[in-house]
């Protein structure tokens, strides 16, 4: 993969019968980097969509703080460096799993487990943009999505998920 921006493939699947949003991008970065960028909430705070604060081990609390907002905790479900991390957000579950591809890159998966299909176009725009900027943090670009495109995503990810 060369370090112009990549876009992720998004597909409406389900697991344990809930429905449920995958996500696949390839990096150009080892599973180690990544993982350090999934775990670390000094890396985290730069691309993920709240601050969030974890101990990649399972059982252990995480806690989201959006600006202005009271924390909110989660818990880890399951952590193997440097190739699974899960934990619960809310009512959802995110499942990231990193996978070796070729010399030097990645394949992260991202599984956003949620409770119904009602928010499904926000969150898969919210997750397509959050994964183009862990791709530009690593790759030292701006991270400045355009908000231009938020509404057009969310229409298409809408229309996509729609039954």
């Amino acid at each position: 993969m060369n370090p112009e921006k990549a876009e992720p493939l998004v597909a409406k699947t389900t697991v344990d019968g809930k429905p449920a949003l995958r996500f696949e991008l390839r990096y150009d970065f080892p599973a180690s980097v990544l993982w350090k960028h999934l775990t670390d909430p000094r890396k985290l705070k730069y691309w993920f969509p709240c601050e969030m604060d974890l101990l990649p081990r399972k059982g252990a609390d995480v806690t989201f703080t959006f600006p202005g907002e009271r924390p909110t905790k989660g818990m880890v479900l399951d952590a193997e460096k440097p190739r699974v991390l899960a934990y619960t957000w809310d009512r959802e579950v995110l499942r990231w799993e990193l996978e070796k591809d070729g010399d030097s890159g990645c394949l992260l998966t991202l599984t956003n487990t949620l409770p119904d299909l009602d928010g499904a176009g926000n969150s898969a725009a919210g997750w397509h943009f959050t994964l183009i900027g862990l791709d530009d943090l690593l790759h030292e670009r701006p991270l400045g999505q355009n908000p231009a495109d938020w509404e057009r995503y969310v229409a298409l990810y809408q229309e996509k998920f729609s039954d």
